[in-house]
């Protein structure tokens, strides 16, 4: 018997990786995708799937609002799925469900859907809804706290070849956008991540305390700046204490400048 399943997410490239891997994986019939979080609940609603791949963050609001609006006879699996794990560990590790980490992995992928098919098999409807409010409660709990829990500063990155490398929130002195990545520099390494420079801000915890945004396409924490300086050829230009060199967005130079504290 095939297992059906909605693939949620609001970027087309992630939908479209999805629907390759899902169709690697034998018994599984991939039902349709959905872009936004008002298209996911339509969808899930038309197609009755057994398990929604849903992603957390999405442009028009995140996963938990997907699953508020689910219709009370409608609870299908949901592993979610997420570019940033630092508030989805805790939750999954005490509840019937999954996750899993972008770019996703055909056998990761295939152990959750299993992992998903069992907990179905095994759980009644109102267990399901119970352990769905828990894990939900939790992620959200993370999601919007403004201090991070102990060990939370670790960020537990998944290279290309799949091995996984601890980056401290605290060491990470810039944030590059790169297409459809962002690149997350430390005083001795960078790492690449997919997502986009307002998602990472987001989903990492960096506030504007801490960092500043000086170009569309980048963000600086503010205690690795040493100097700023005006360029009559090259505009605003900021230097960092590895000595690195930047320049500014005219926009956010402006607002930079009119932030840092000065005396006399």
């Amino acid at each position: 018997m095939k297992i059906s399943v909605l693939t949620v997410d609001d970027e087309p490239l992630a939908l479209r990786r999805l629907e390759l891997i899902l169709a690697r994986i034998p018994g599984v019939d991939h039902v349709g995708s959905a872009g936004s979080c008002r298209d996911a609940i339509e969808k899930i609603a038309a197609t009755k799937p057994d398990v929604v791949l849903l992603d957390i963050k999405m442009r028009d609001g995140t996963g938990f609002d997907v699953l508020d609006r689910l219709p009370a006879d409608r609870h299908p699996g949901i592993i979610f799925t997420t570019a940033f794990d630092h508030f989805a560990v805790r939750a999954f590790e005490t509840h019937a469900i999954d996750y899993l980490l972008k770019p996703v992995e055909i056998e990761r992928l295939r152990i959750a859907i299993d992992r998903s098919q069992k907990s179905l098999a095994m759980a009644d409807a109102s267990e399901q809804i119970l352990q769905m409010r828990a894990v939900i409660d939790d992620l959200r709990a993370g999601y919007h706290g403004q201090q991070l829990p102990p060990r939370e500063d670790e960020l537990w990155l998944r290279s290309a070849v799949g091995a996984l490398t601890c980056v401290h929130r605290r060491d990470i002195e810039m944030v590059t956008a790169e297409d459809d990545y962002v690149r997350l520099h430390t005083g001795s390494a960078s790492y690449l991540v997919r997502g986009s420079i307002k998602a990472a801000q987001a989903d990492l915890f960096l506030s504007d305390e801490e960092f500043v945004r000086v170009h569309r396409r980048m963000l600086l924490r503010r205690s690795s700046i040493t100097s700023v300086r005006r360029s009559t050829e090259h505009g605003v230009r900021i230097r960092l204490r590895n000595g690195t060199e930047v320049g500014a967005g005219r926009v956010y130079a402006k607002k930079l400048l009119h932030s840092l504290p000065r005396v006399g």
